[in-house]
């Protein structure tokens, strides 16, 4: 692969790992937002809005996970060493990752260890 093909990869799978930032902060504003309606005592709107947060979340996980699977790659084939930035940035990403139990878990654990292992 050419040097620019890698860093294009590189900004593009942090890009869309910022997805996961923004997922993070929508999952949690809509626990906040159900906190918020508990004092009115309907339940079918403060189920409302743990559902919506948690849809909201999970749909912008989807480019999060691209994002993952490119630097995956990246880390794989080694091309993660010739930027220092790159691999710091993947590991604040990987720690994030932990945050989404059970599958997030599991991605985070397994990019933590390569990231470690290269």
């Amino acid at each position: 692969m050419k040097q620019s093909s890698i860093v294009f990869l590189a900004i593009a799978s942090l890009f869309l790992q910022v997805f996961l930032l923004i997922s993070l902060i929508s999952f949690f504003t809509g626990f906040h937002s159900a906190y918020t309606a508990f004092a009115g005592g309907d339940p079918k709107l403060i189920a409302g809005h743990i559902s919506s947060g948690i849809v909201i979340s999970l749909i912008q996980m989807v480019p999060a996970l691209v994002g993952y699977f490119i630097s995956y790659m990246l880390i794989k084939n080694k091309r993660v060493n010739d930027f220092a930035l790159l691999k710091s940035a993947l590991k604040f990403f990987a720690y994030l990752w932990l945050l989404f139990i059970p599958i997030g878990t599991v991605l985070g654990a397994k990019l933590l260890t390569k990231l470690n292992k290269g």
